[in-house]
């Protein structure tokens, strides 16, 4: 009996040999199945799950956010709301005459004026004034060389006098589509609801807020979010202008060059000294790749967005203004969709690798009642001053 056990169990080794199989056990013992990589891969998470937090570093990070929601009043969203609805409204029905309006522009200087003389809080922003002035120099050297490669890219271009055709915009013909489904629609897409102004409206009142609101201590410098903004513009269009002198795309209005810019010189240096000595905040004569109006639009709900987030209906306000005035630009022809898409997501990349400039969750502390007034400082109100006029320069007569 045991003889036929073996010639049996010989038999079934040779006959698995020569399928390719295991050999069996011997009879009375189980065999043993191989590991199957499927039950392995199954077995073993896709995803490498994130590391919790630390408990404490959890909490810090609750702290801070809830003591900068806690200090932060209403009133800065409602400023927001009239800069974006007020004011528009009021300036398109001309429900106001102009006088009035230069009154009121007048007693609003004279207000801004006298919160910043007696602002009691100066020893905060002094230490953030030094960054601010780096940023704010390097913004405007990137701005008078981005006006010179603007003009020099216009003047070199080979085909600035041939009525070259645009490119196909398929977003521009979906939504001018769209806008002839009802007068509703048209409006909607082509209102002329906010400009420039309103979005450099929105980031000056976030700046400010701290010298109208020094009861509860607003939690974040004016000067330290301007630097983040300051420095933003600079690196942003310095990416542009990498964009738009590499390649030369034509202008959505075919002979512009004719219409806006002199015949290029022979020169060299009668060339740079146009492009330094004449303001072109209206962009050169080809598809300036991607939107500068775009970039800066998008940087006043970064600002309000991000180290205000508690004000939700104001920052969706403003992202609201910044999508309607993307769609409006590129349906007047001033951009494709695609400079206006790139603006954008350029720019909210560049606000988030220039976070260390002056990080969100470093809040100002809060001052104990009765604390004492810190002195203005006569240069620091200086720098205050002739940031506003360069902001009314580009603005309203460079229209950057």
């Amino acid at each position: 009996m045991r003889a036929l056990e073996l010639v049996e169990l010989m038999r079934r080794r040779a006959t698995s040999a020569l399928a390719g199989g295991a050999p069996p056990s011997p009879p009375g013992q189980q065999q043993q199945q191989p590991a199957s990589p499927r039950a392995d891969e199954e077995a073993a998470p896709l995803v490498t799950p994130r590391p919790k937090p630390p408990p404490a570093a959890a909490a810090a990070g609750d702290a801070w956010q809830a003591d900068a929601a806690a200090r932060c009043r209403p009133g800065l969203a409602w400023a927001i709301f009239f800069v974006f609805v007020g004011w528009p409204f009021l300036r398109h029905n001309h429900l106001v005459p102009r006088l009035i309006w230069r009154i009121l522009t007048a007693a609003g200087l004279v207000k801004l004026a006298h919160q910043l003389l007696t602002f009691r809080r100066w020893g905060d922003e002094h230490r953030h004034v030094l960054r601010f002035l780096v940023c704010f120099v390097l913004m405007i050297v990137e701005l008078l060389f981005e006006n010179c490669m603007v003009w020099i890219v216009s003047a070199t271009d080979r085909r600035k006098y041939e009525d070259v055709p645009g490119l196909q915009d398929n977003f521009e013909i979906a939504f001018r589509s769209l806008a002839g489904r009802g007068p509703l629609l048209r409006w909607a897409l082509y209102g002329d609801w906010v400009h420039t102004k309103e979005f450099l409206g929105a980031a000056l009142v976030v700046a400010f807020s701290v010298a109208f609101d020094q009861a509860s201590g607003i939690p974040y410098s004016g000067f330290g979010v301007m630097s983040r903004f300051c420095a933003s513009i600079a690196a942003g269009r310095l990416i542009r202008v990498a964009c738009f002198i590499s390649t030369v795309l034509p202008n959505p209005r075919p002979g512009c060059y004719a219409r806006r810019f002199p015949p290029p010189p022979d020169g060299a240096w009668e060339t740079l000294r146009i492009g330094f000595t004449t303001l072109r905040g209206m962009g050169g004569c080809n598809d300036l790749i991607f939107s500068g109006h775009g970039a800066f639009w998008t940087l006043a709900p970064l600002l309000l967005t991000t180290y205000y987030p508690r004000h939700r209906w104001a920052a969706a306000l403003v992202w609201v203004a910044l999508v309607q005035s993307s769609i409006r630009d590129f349906l007047e022809e001033m951009h494709y969709s695609v400079d206006m898409i790139l603006a954008v997501v350029v720019t909210a990349a560049v606000w988030g690798w220039l976070r260390r400039v002056y990080p969100e969750e470093r809040p100002l502390q809060k001052r104990p009642a009765g604390a004492a007034a810190d002195p203005p400082n006569p240069f620091v109100l200086a720098l205050v001053v002739f940031g506003l006029f360069v902001a009314g320069v580009a603005t309203f007569v460079a229209k950057a």
